[in-house]
């Protein structure tokens, strides 16, 4: 499955982990895995963005992600 318009990505190594992203700039950093064992994504932003100390913040990351059925999403700090 290909997002219709713009420019798509697939990030796999493994052909059972596909993830299919859009870039929705130029500032785009691709999801990137740690290491092949690791279960998830790395997420970069797309911009420089300040967080306050404990604080919280929108960071762009200017990606669609067409996340697969049956697959746990989770988007947070490390």
């Amino acid at each position: 499955m290909r997002p219709e318009g713009g420019v798509a990505a697939e990030i796999s190594k493994d052909p059972i982990s596909l993830l299919i992203v859009k870039k929705l700039s130029e500032k785009v950093v691709l999801p990137s895995r740690g290491s092949p064992l690791f279960a998830g994504y790395n997420l970069s932003s797309a911009t420089e963005t300040k967080v306050p100390a404990r604080g919280k913040a929108l960071v762009p990351i200017d990606l669609s992600i067409a996340i697969p059925e049956g697959t746990y999403t989770r988007v947070g700090n490390l």
